[in-house]
């Protein structure tokens, strides 16, 4: 009951802006192209060379191959609370591409810009936090245009009953 809970719960997680958001910016970071000469990377041939999106949900090994990292290394990520993938009844770890998303930005900060695991924590958080900013302020913005609207069909309804706008006290 409380695995299938959890399973609920980051499925909504990664239904909010949130979790979306860290796919788009992820997105627009260069990605790296599948190196097929590393005996690592299995001899797909669904996948190209220049490959960069892959669709469905994954189970750790098939995560570690796809980003290029030791599974071992995204257990630790796990660990840390980097990230939380979804679990099967089995508890076998799924990745979605949002994780894998994640994944390839945490990847980015430790590798290209030099990083560590502290660093990359706060930048996360901090990512997260402004993202969750941009979202309140959308929704401030769509909200007055609202009010606008409204305002607006007042004064209309006000000019229709040839009464002076703003008669009434509010």
């Amino acid at each position: 009951m409380i695995d299938k809970r959890r399973t609920i719960q980051e499925q909504q997680y990664r239904q909010t802006s949130v979790g979306q958001s860290f796919y788009r910016l992820s997105t627009q970071l260069k990605p790296q192209p599948i190196d097929r000469s590393s005996p690592s990377v299995p001899d797909n041939p669904n996948l190209s060379p220049h490959s960069t999106t892959v669709e469905g949900v994954y189970i750790i090994s098939v995560a570690a191959r796809i980003l290029q990292m030791h599974p071992q290394t995204l257990r630790k990520y796990e660990r840390l609370g980097l990230i939380q993938p979804s679990r099967t009844v089995g508890m076998l770890r799924l990745y979605s591409e949002e994780d894998l998303a994640k994944l390839r930005l945490i990847r980015y900060l430790e590798n290209d810009l030099g990083m560590n695991l502290a660093g990359v924590t706060f930048t996360l958080n901090l990512l997260e936090q402004l993202i969750e900013l941009e979202n309140r302020l959308l929704r401030q913005a769509q909200v007055q245009v609202r009010n606008n609207h409204i305002e607006h069909e007042i004064q209309q309804l006000f000019q229709r009953l040839n009464l002076p706008y703003g008669i009434i006290m509010r």
